[in-house]
């Protein structure tokens, strides 16, 4: 007669996570489920399950401080908002079932509560569960927090393995304790003076087959635990007694075997004591280890067997091979909790053509893992299999398969999972896209399709083990309409080549038409309409002057009055971005939606706040590399202006000035709409920065100041509030230094950030 035990493991809550509305309020959620069978041969009974009542105790700084009940029930799973992250919390399931179970009330202590001792009238133990959790232990970040519910019962099976016909007709437990701790210990311990009984058990028909659950009773640390069992085999009587365990553990499940091997042979009664509630290495006439066999089939080379066969240790890379494991029995294996591994049989018949060697005691699997990348760390999987024919699976009947870490790390943007080994920004980024740190014998590459353009480049540092990976920019790309641009890293060993790592990296590629002017790249035209939106931006792919081989200026000079009101006709307020389009209200023309009570001042945001990615409202400064004069700058006449403080020693800007007419605005036409091509003679290669845009409105009259449209406002990034004006009237129309106010309207132009890297 044996003892077998096997454990009860809890399922994770953390898979409901995503998949139920859970308390929508709530920052955190209490999950307890009921622990499962860890054989695949226990099944649970019915009345196992059965919760009727939960409540749970918040105890700190050693009193009870709150008391949940009304817990949300989920299949097996209890659900309960929680909100503090200090003390301890006890769960407990079932507690009606007790005789004498009294809730904590206040002025109890938590060391008094963790002592509290159930009873049991007959030494039958109820289904109760308890679950404890320490709050401290988990982070802030924690949304869902599982805790596994326990039964306090260890369950007795009936297990009959007979080479002929049996039947129990009496089992008797002797000297069970009646008393038990409520919660667990540090170390199994039964209270002081617990009583004892026997129970006998003696079903209406006598045991002819395996029976589960025919006793619960209560974990206990009893040296006269024994337990006694009647029975017939082939006609025959006998009578059988044994000690049970010292060590009965909660929540574990005992074996009582009654075996007779042959027909001849008589029965045995012996008992196998598993330490730990059931960890322990023997098994019923399995002596021998699962061991991994090299030298049948042919091993990757970076793949290595240690552990005197019972580790196989796995490169970074993807790796795709079969594996000998030696065992007497066939195995099936276990379903691997791990994305990156799978592990499946291969029949001997599949193999037998490949090998001369002898399968027998040989299964065969193939086993594939996905490429590591980098910054995952080494993971150790225990891989578990069961042997074929047998009631039982153990842990011991495992393989630790060691995937090793990915030797290169890296830090910034870029990141690669296990999946498509692909970081889609999916939108328009350059600079430093990161910083990868390899080992020496390693290096990186880009790679690009055919026809695609090299917009990233890799610039090594620190002796070459660091590889910067940068995204770049060319200016009015004529293809940046906002696909995407996709480009492949290697990493792969510098000697020959080999190992390669293949990681993509994918961006919107867009771009906004610009020219050079004293430093900075400004974009030709004003924003229109949603600013922050490149989809909404005349786009360097779709430049109307560019595609008529034209420079702004003569486009403006060439282009209807309708095309000109659509690039002409837009300012803004506060921080929305929205634009707001000339219009005629009451025979009035004015800026749609023009408020008086925007406080938000767009010159004092951060610069990125109105533009799309990649681009930004230049600075004061560098609105002084063009307007900064020695004297006045008269705009309506063409001329030159000399610089107070010349941009790296380019002092002079030439202006030409022209009108434009006709212009229908609902059903006023309005005319003498100046625009004004600034240029340097040091920089004839790029074309002239052209400004043009209406008047800013600052209160219910419209645009209309001094009997013309001509007074703009610049959008300037200074967070003192400074800026630039065009005031005065047609005839004396000049640049002043101005940020006016808040509810002022005003013109965007965008220049291009910063950017290392311009291909």
């Amino acid at each position: 007669m044996f003892f077998i035990p096997a454990f009860l493991i809890g399922s994770s809550c953390n898979d409901q996570l995503d998949e139920e509305n859970h308390f929508e309020s709530a920052d955190r959620i209490i999950c307890a489920e009921v622990s499962h069978l860890f054989s695949n041969s226990s099944t649970e009974e019915n009345r196992e399950n059965d919760i009727d009542d939960i409540k749970a105790y918040l105890f700190d700084e050693n009193k009870l401080v709150k008391e949940y009940a009304g817990i949300k029930r989920s299949e097996n799973r209890y659900e309960f908002p929680f909100d503090a992250l200090k003390g301890n919390l006890y769960i407990v399931a079932n507690a009606s079932r007790l005789p004498d179970f009294i809730a904590p009330e206040s002025g109890l202590s938590e060391e008094q509560w963790a002592e509290t001792i159930v009873h049991s009238t007959h030494g039958k133990a109820e289904m109760v569960y308890t679950g404890v959790l320490s709050l401290s232990d988990h982070a802030a970040s924690d949304r869902l927090i599982p805790v596994s519910l326990k039964r306090v019962a260890a369950r007795f099976d009936l297990k009959i393995a007979v080479a002929g016909t049996a039947e129990v007709k009496e089992i008797t437990f002797k000297n069970v304790q009646k008393n038990v701790y409520l919660f667990p210990k540090s170390e199994l311990a039964s209270p002081e003076g617990a009583p004892v009984t026997d129970i006998p058990l003696t079903p209406e028909q006598p045991y002819q087959a395996s029976q589960n659950g025919i006793l619960y009773i209560y974990e206990q640390h009893n040296s006269d635990l024994k337990v006694e069992l009647k029975a017939s085999i082939d006609g025959k009587e006998y009578s059988l007694e044994t000690n049970l365990p010292e060590r009965i553990v909660r929540n574990t499940v005992y074996s009582i075997t009654l075996r007779k091997d042959v027909i001849d042979a008589d029965v045995q009664l012996t008992v196998e004591e598993w330490k730990d509630g059931g960890n322990t290495n023997l098994k019923p006439g399995i002596d021998d280890r699962l061991t991994i066999d090299s030298s049948l089939t042919e091993l990757p080379q970076n793949v290595t067997v240690a552990n005197e066969g019972s580790t196989l240790i796995l490169p970074h890379l993807a790796t795709d091979f079969i594996v000998a494991i030696q065992s007497d029995s066939e195995l099936e294996v276990f379903p691997v909790a791990d994305l990156s591994l799978t592990v499946e049989p291969i029949s001997n018949a599949e193999w037998k053509h490949k090998t001369s060697s002898s399968l027998a005691g040989i299964n065969l699997f193939r086993i594939r893992k996905k490429l590591y990348s980098p910054n995952m760390k080494t993971v150790d999987i225990p891989v578990y299999f069961h042997r074929k024919g047998l009631t039982n699976s153990y842990p011991e009947d495992n393989i630790l398969i060691r995937m090793t870490g990915n030797p290169t790390t890296s830090k910034g943007a870029l990141e690669f999972g296990i999946d498509t080994y692909t970081h889609d920004f999916n939108r328009y980024i350059d600079n430093e896209f990161g910083i990868f740190t390899l080992p020496p014998e390693k290096e990186m590459i880009v790679e690009f399709a055919e026809g695609e353009d090299s917009w990233i480049r890799i610039d090594t540092e620190n002796g070459g083990n660091e590889y910067r990976v940068l995204g770049g920019w060319r200016p009015n790309d004529p293809t940046a309409n906002g696909r995407k641009q996709s480009a492949t890293l290697v990493i792969r060993n510098k000697s020959d080549h080999s190992d390669r790592e293949e990681y993509t990296v994918i961006r919107r590629n867009y771009g906004l038409p610009v020219t050079f002017l004293h430093g900075v790249w400004w974009c030709k035209y004003n924003a229109i309409k949603n600013s922050k939106t490149f989809d909404d931006q005349v786009l360097s792919s779709a430049d109307p002057a560019a595609q008529a081989n034209k420079t702004l200026f003569q486009y403006l000079t060439d282009c209807t009055p309708d095309e000109y009101y659509k690039l002409w006709g837009w300012a803004y307020q506060g921080n929305s971005g929205q634009g707001m389009q000339v219009i005629e209200q009451d025979s009035v023309i004015v800026l749609e939606r023009f408020t008086r009570d925007e406080k938000v001042h767009i010159n004092k945001l951060p610069p990125t706040t109105l533009s799309p990615d990649g681009y930004e409202l230049p600075s004061m400064e560098e609105f002084n590399r063009l307007f900064d004069a020695t004297n006045y700058i008269w705009m309506m006449y063409n001329g030159t202006h000399i610089l107070k403080n010349p941009w790296n020693g380019h002092s002079t800007v030439k202006r030409q000035q022209l009108r434009k007419n006709n212009i229908q605005v609902g059903s006023m036409t309005i005319s003498n709409l100046i625009y004004i091509a600034l240029s340097s003679p040091d920089f004839p290669e790029h074309e002239p920065l052209v400004w043009y845009g209406p008047a800013a409105q600052w209160n219910d009259t419209g645009i209309l100041h001094s009997g013309h449209y001509n007074n703009i406002l610049f959008g300037v990034y200074s967070p003192t509030g400074e800026g630039w004006y065009m005031n005065g009237g047609m005839g004396n129309l000049y640049m002043t230094k101005n940020g006016a106010s808040s509810h002022d309207t005003r013109i965007l132009r965008f220049k291009k950030s910063d950017v290392e890297y311009i291909y």
